[in-house]
C-alpha cells in the first residue's frame, strides 16, 4: 500500500508552492476573521470571511481546535483553487443548524481545483442534509473523517458526499474516513450531471447505514472510477436495495482493486443497470450478503464486460444461502449480463451457501477458481 508523507512535510510543500506562487497562507482564527474554535462560539460567519478573502493559489489554514458550524439554509461555497489546511485530526468543524429537525442542511460545496486536507468533519444536531456536495472539477479531499453521528440521529438522513449536479471531473478521496453515516457518496437517480473520473483510495468506510460508495448514474454520465485499497467494515443497512461497500449502475470503466470488504449484509460488490467494463479485482470478502439471498459478488441486468479475478471470500460467517457470485438476468426489462470472466478467484463456502451462479451465455466457462468447502460442502 502507498505511504503517503506526514502532514508536516505536505505543509512544507504547501508553503514553498505558496511562496513560489505569490499566494497567501489565511489563518481562520485570526484577525480578520477571528474565529475562536472552542466548540461554543459559532465560527460559520468567520469561516465566510475567509473564503471571501481567499484568492486561487492561497491557503486556508485551520489550527486545532473545535469550529462550531451552525448551518443555515445553503452550503457556504468554497472558493476555486485554494486548499482549506487542517492539522490531521485536530482541526474539527462541528455542525449544528438554526433550523427544524426537518430542515435540510449542507455545509461546504466546494467549487474547481479545491483541496480539503486534515479535517474532521462531524454532525452535532438532529438536521438531514448532504455535508459535502460536491459540483466541481479537481477537488480533492486528504487525510479527512467524516462522521455522521446516524446512530445518535437516526431519524434524519446524514450523507457525507453527494455527486450529479454539473460536471465533476478528478474527484479523489485519499485516506479518508466515512463513518455512521447513512451514504458515504451517492448520486440522486434524477440527476443530469457527470461524473468523469473518480479515485478513492486508502480510505475507511464503518458502520454506515446505506451504501458506502454507489455510483449510479441512470440520468446522467459516470465513467473511469477507480476504488482501490479501501477498508470497508460493519455495514448497518438493513434493505436489500441498499447497504453495499461499491456499487455501480450505469458506470462504464469502474474497478475495484485490492479491498478488504467485512461484514455485509447486502451484496459487498453490486454491478447493475447496463454497467460496462468493471473490473473487481484482488479484493477479500468476509461475511458478506449476511441478510439475505443474492450474491456476495452481484451482476445483472445488462452488464457487459465484467472482470471478477483473484478474490478472496469467505462466507463461512454466513447462515443463509446467498451465492458468493451471482450472475443473473436481473429483470425482464433488460438484457441479460454478458461478457462476464470469471476467473482464479478462492471461494470459501459457509454451511449452507452456494458457489455461483452464472447465467447461461453470460461468459466463458469460469477458469482457475479454488472452491473450498469451509463448514460443509456445498454444491456449485
Amino acid at each position: 500500500m502507498t505511504k503517503f508523507p506526514s502532514l508536516p512535510f505536505l505543509f512544507v510543500t504547501v508553503l514553498a508552492f505558496a511562496g513560489a506562487a505569490q499566494a497567501k497562507i489565511l489563518n481562520l482564527k485570526e484577525v480578520p476573521f477571528s474565529a475562536v474554535g472552542d466548540g461554543v462560539v459559532d465560527d460559520r460567519s468567520a469561516l465566510a470571511r475567509v473564503f471571501a478573502a481567499a484568492q486561487p493559489g492561497d491557503t486556508v489554514l485551520v489550527p486545532p481546535g473545535e469550529y462550531r458550524m451552525i448551518l443555515t439554509g445553503g452550503a457556504l461555497a468554497v472558493p476555486d483553487g485554494i486548499t482549506i489546511w487542517g492539522q490531521g485530526g485536530k482541526s474539527k468543524f462541528t455542525l449544528s443548524t438554526n433550523g427544524r429537525e426537518t430542515d435540510y442542511r449542507e455545509f461546504l460545496r466546494p467549487k474547481n481545483d479545491v483541496t480539503i486536507a486534515g479535517i474532521v468533519i462531524e454532525r452535532d444536531a438532529a438536521f438531514s442534509g448532504v455535508l459535502l456536495p460536491v459540483s466541481g472539477n479537481h477537488v480533492t479531499f486528504q487525510d479527512c473523517r467524516i462522521v455522521g453521528r446516524q446512530s445518535r440521529f437516526p431519524k434524519q438522513a446524514c450523507h457525507a458526499f453527494r455527486v450529479g449536479f454539473g460536471t465533476v471531473k478528478n474527484f479523489a478521496l485519499r485516506s479518508v474516513v466515512i463513518e455512521d453515516c447513512c451514504y458515504g457518496l451517492f448520486q440522486p437517480n434524477d440527476a443530469t450531471g457527470t461524473l468523469d473520473g473518480a479515485i478513492v483510495e486508502h480510505c475507511r468506510f464503518e458502520r454506515n447505514t446505506s451504501s458506502d460508495l454507489e455510483f449510479n448514474s441512470p440520468k446522467g454520465v459516470m465513467r473511469n472510477v477507480v476504488v482501490r485499497e479501501c477498508f470497508f467494515r460493519d455495514n448497518l443497512a438493513k434493505s436489500a436495495g441498499g447497504g453495499f461497500a461499491v456499487g455501480f449502475a450505469n458506470v462504464a470503466n469502474g474497478s475495484v482493486e485490492n479491498c478488504m470488504i467485512e461484514n455485509y449484509g447486502s451484496e459487498a460488490l453490486h454491478v447493475e443497470d447496463r454497467s460496462t467494463e468493471i473490473k473487481l479485482v484482488g479484493n477479500t470478502i468476509i461475511g458478506g450478503s449476511l441478510r439475505q439471498s443474492n450474491g456476495v459478488i452481484l451482476v445483472v441486468n445488462n452488464s457487459k464486460d465484467v472482470v471478477i479475478e483473484r478474490n478472496f471470500i469467505d462466507a463461512r460467517p454466513n447462515t443463509n444461502s446467498p451465492h458468493l457470485i451471482l450472475v443473473t438476468a436481473g429483470g425482464k426489462n433488460f438484457a441479460n449480463p454478458s461478457g462476464v470472466r470469471v476467473s482464479n478467484n478462492v471461494l470459501v463456502n459457509g454451511r449452507t451457501t452456494r458457489t455461483w451462479y452464472l447465467q447461461k451465455g453470460s461468459g466463458p466457462e469460469p477458469s482457475g477458481n479454488q472452491i473450498l468447502p469451509g463448514t460443509v460442502p456445498a454444491k456449485p
